[in-house]
């Protein structure tokens, strides 16, 4: 904090002579869900979390701008369960300028993103982002411009469109290319006079991918002046200040720019803050409202579900806890056919005590069960879009058995083949009929039934009705 004040006091009197202005940028990114502050070391020293750089701020006399680049609680319990409204009502506790989201923001679903969205007050900027019908979303802006202290900022925000490209719950929206999204912007901000261009990017430095990075991004958007990034790699740049925030909020960064009488970047120096909560302390207010989110989880954690004699693993196209969920919703929903897609599926679920913090780690998504009936047709072809697609579901009550080449050879169904004009009922998530990949012939339903019920509660429901046979076998049969 020395060093800070002493920053502080060369930049006053550097900003009060010739003209020059001063400007305090925050920022944070990758946040993950670690709202809350974490103990470390021997010292048992608390560290980080949103009500200690609240706390922060509110000593901060002088006025700032305060940016997140996005990944903001998909890796937490108490992120899964907050989910984007939750935490954007949790951020709305501070004075964010602007945030842009990642493609990990939308794993839970565009539904989950609509929702959050409706009673959302934080400026959201996403560049590359739009309706799948080409509109800009509610509540998102492709761009901003921000008149601060007398100085005119362009705001851009940028996620991956590899990792949203690869994710089964987005439908709904379209990402777009990253460069081609952002020029035509950044000509227009340029246009308006803008003094200073910043990009909010939660691509990462650099991909071991194909996929677009911030090192992409720098080579060829040269008219950025700062670009806000996610990770510990920070890279000089002769012309672009860059700054990647330390991840799960331990630590915020802050930059300090000195602006020339034309409010241009003349100098600037960062440093990255320590939220330690013995000097610091936490706003007693957001603090309450992270416990109590934390007191939800750890309700989860203790209460039991069952016992179960054997592991059920979610990996591999033969996953157990697949088969086994795919038999419990036909069991459950008495259908001719169960089935559950492996995407859904997170981790494991442990032999002996299970409990309610097991299943939402292995069972993460809301996926409500859906009563779907479908003529054999639809269902030959649906069936055979899954398995060229290499989304082979789990599935139970129907056997199937395919060439080499991926061909259906025979789909058996209450020992009798697929009869093409009958009708078939099937229990299912929800979500496998919003155009999922792999899944859209599911669209061509005859009818369907919502039970409001999730995938997690029916196998809860099987498991303590000791329904414990864990021996399914996959429908799918190479021959």
């Amino acid at each position: 904090m020395k060093l800070r004040l002493l920053i502080l006091l060369c930049v006053f009197f550097c900003a009060c002579s010739d003209n020059k202005t001063a400007l305090e940028i925050y920022h944070t990114g990758a946040i993950s869900g670690y709202f809350y502050a974490q103990t470390f070391g021997e010292e048992h020293k608390s560290l980080g979390g949103l009500p200690a750089l609240k706390k922060l701020l509110s000593g901060n006399q002088e006025p700032f701008l305060l940016f997140d680049s996005g990944n903001l609680f998909s890796v937490t319990r108490e992120g899964q369960i907050a989910k984007m409204s939750g935490t954007l009502n949790l951020l709305s506790k501070l004075p964010y300028t602007a945030i842009t989201l990642s493609a990990e923001d939308f794993k839970f679903g565009a539904e989950d993103i609509r929702n959050a969205l409706k009673n959302n007050k934080i400026p959201i900027v996403i560049s590359n982002l739009k309706n799948s019908d080409g509109s800009t979303p509610k509540s998102i802006q492709n761009s901003m411009i921000i008149d601060f202290e007398g100085v005119k900022l362009g705001v851009l925000g940028v996620l991956s469109k590899g990792d949203f490209d690869n994710l089964v719950r987005s439908s709904g929206f379209k990402a777009y290319d990253e460069i081609e999204s952002l020029k035509p912007l950044i000509e227009s901000l340029k246009k308006e006079e803008v003094n200073i261009i910043i990009l909010l990017s939660s691509l990462g430095f650099e991909r071991q991918d194909k996929a677009a990075s911030d090192k992409t991004l720098l080579d060829e958007l040269t008219d950025i002046d700062i670009l806000l990034g996610i990770g510990k790699e920070n890279t000089e740049n002769s012309k672009i200040i860059i700054n990647h925030s330390q991840e799960n909020l331990q630590q915020v960064s802050l930059i300090n720019l000195i602006l020339n009488k034309n409010k241009q970047i003349s100098s600037h120096n960062s440093e990255d803050i320590l939220l330690d909560i013995s000097t610091i302390g936490e706003d007693e207010d957001l603090l309450r409202e992270v416990n109590i989110l934390k007191q939800q989880v750890a309700k989860t954690r203790t209460r039991h579900i069952a016992k179960i004699d054997t592991y059920l693993g979610s990996d591999g196209q033969d996953s157990a806890l697949g088969l086994y969920t795919a038999a419990c919703l036909k069991k459950w929903g008495k259908t001719t056919i169960g089935l559950m897609n492996l995407e859904a599926l997170g981790e494991g679920l442990p032999q002996g005590d299970v409990t309610e913090e097991d299943m939402y780690k292995a069972f993460p998504f809301d996926d409500r069960v859906m009563f779907v009936k479908m003529y054999g047709a639809n269902l030959q072809r649906a069936l055979e879009n899954n398995l060229i697609s290499g989304h082979q579901a789990a599935l139970s009550g129907i056997k199937i058995s395919y060439d080499k080449e991926n061909k259906m050879k025979k789909i058996i169904i209450n020992g009798q083949e697929l009869q093409r004009k009958q009708l078939y009922d099937i229990a299912m998530p929800d979500h496998l009929i919003s155009n999922a990949p792999g899944y859209e012939e599911f669209l061509n339903m005859y009818e369907f039934k919502n039970t409001d019920r999730t995938v997690r509660d029916i196998v809860t429901w099987c498991l303590n009705r000791k329904n414990t046979d864990f021996k399914n076998k996959s429908a799918w049969q190479q021959i």
